[in-house]
């Protein structure tokens, strides 16, 4: 078996732009990462809380070269500390899981395990979510409709490409054709003012939204508390920035209502296990989320989705068919994120390349 990390750059292209509130979208840039037959994945998003293209170059030959003749893993609490020995990763978030990743994959083959099980958990598929990409009104309404028949419980949309009075009237459509059950949750990128977010999640209560994520900029972290008397509050971006835990955990009341969890901004899986085990303790909901990256950071983190709680929200990990490829992703069908019987995460390095 290999002993050395293998790095190879990588870059996922979009079938069709994606409209936020932050900008269009058409791809991510990022790594492929191998530890024997372990593999990893970094996916940069450099506007959202990760490092840059060059400065993961950097901390991926510094993992290499500090990885380089070890063993496979024996256990997860093996992998932070051999993840502890490499300072620079400290810094870099998206790297920090994609090197961490390559090694708990590894460490689960090794065992014979699925990685969930090498975590404590067991495999199971997980419930998920539909984003929803179309802007324009009755194009949206007909995608909800579609994801709602496929058995879809919870639908995600992009809000604030458009104006207030625009949002309020796509959403107005999706829930006029999915009906009251159908859960709508939206994100508005960190796109607005507390001002603006005031006003816009006056016009979306109609909708009766699950939660609203990230409607101001990540550092805000007063704002977002104060949204919370407007609807329930998620936080993304802001996991990413410094201070993010004393100033999401450090009031007198947790600053949002729900965590949700893309790997390469918080750092990895075990620092997301960390933040959930902190956030159910007073009384935070946790979802784990696609940062719009390839198959192998996906699998990751529906592992780590299984060791959560089977009754938590919906989790937002069904974005491979928004790629032109998608090579060894998990199948999805009815609402749910299917895990494969198998080893590790269970994805030939062959399939993606390799």
């Amino acid at each position: 078996m290999t002993t050395e990390l293998l790095v190879r750059p990588r870059s996922l292209r979009f079938r069709a732009g994606i409209s936020t509130g932050a900008g269009m979208r058409v791809g991510v840039q990022g790594f492929w990462v191998r530890f024997g037959d372990g593999l990893g994945e970094v996916t940069l998003l450099e506007g959202f809380g990760t490092e840059t293209l060059e400065r993961a170059g950097i901390a991926l030959g510094e993992s290499a070269s500090a990885l380089r003749g070890a063993p496979p893993p024996g256990s997860p609490d093996e992998v932070a500390a051999r993840i502890q020995k490499i300072p620079i990763l400290r810094e870099c978030p998206a790297s920090r899981a994609g090197v961490e990743l390559a090694l708990l994959d590894a460490g689960a083959q090794h065992a014979g395990v699925p990685l969930a099980t090498w975590l404590g958990a067991e495999p199971r598929s997980v419930r998920v979510n539909a984003l929803l990409t179309d802007d324009e009104v009755d194009a949206l309404a007909s995608e909800a409709r579609a994801r709602a028949h496929e058995n879809f419980d919870t639908l995600k949309i992009k809000v604030g490409a458009q104006s207030a009075e625009q949002d309020a009237a796509r959403l107005a459509a999706v829930r006029s054709v999915v009906g009251p059950n159908v859960r709508i949750r939206v994100d508005g990128n960190a796109s607005w003012s507390e001002a603006e977010a005031r006003t816009r999640l006056q016009a979306l209560a109609p909708a009766r939204l699950e939660y609203v994520e990230q409607p101001v900029p990540p550092t805000n972290f007063e704002a977002l508390r104060k949204l919370r008397s407007l609807a329930r509050i998620a936080a993304d971006e802001s996991l990413g920035v410094p201070g993010a835990r004393e100033g999401l955990f450090g009031g007198r009341r947790p600053a949002v209502d729900v965590l949700v969890f893309k790997l390469p901004v918080v750092g990895g899986l075990l620092r997301a296990r960390r933040y959930a085990t902190l956030a159910w303790s007073v009384g935070v909901e946790v979802v784990v989320t696609s940062a719009m990256d390839g198959a192998v950071s996906r699998a990751g983190a529906a592992h780590l989705a299984c060791t959560l709680p089977v009754e938590g929200p919906a989790h937002g990990l069904a974005t491979g068919h928004l790629l032109e490829s998608d090579a060894g992703g998990y199948a999805v069908s009815h609402g749910l994120c299917h895990l494969p019987d198998a080893h590790g995460l269970g994805i030939d390095p062959g399939v993606i390349g390799w």
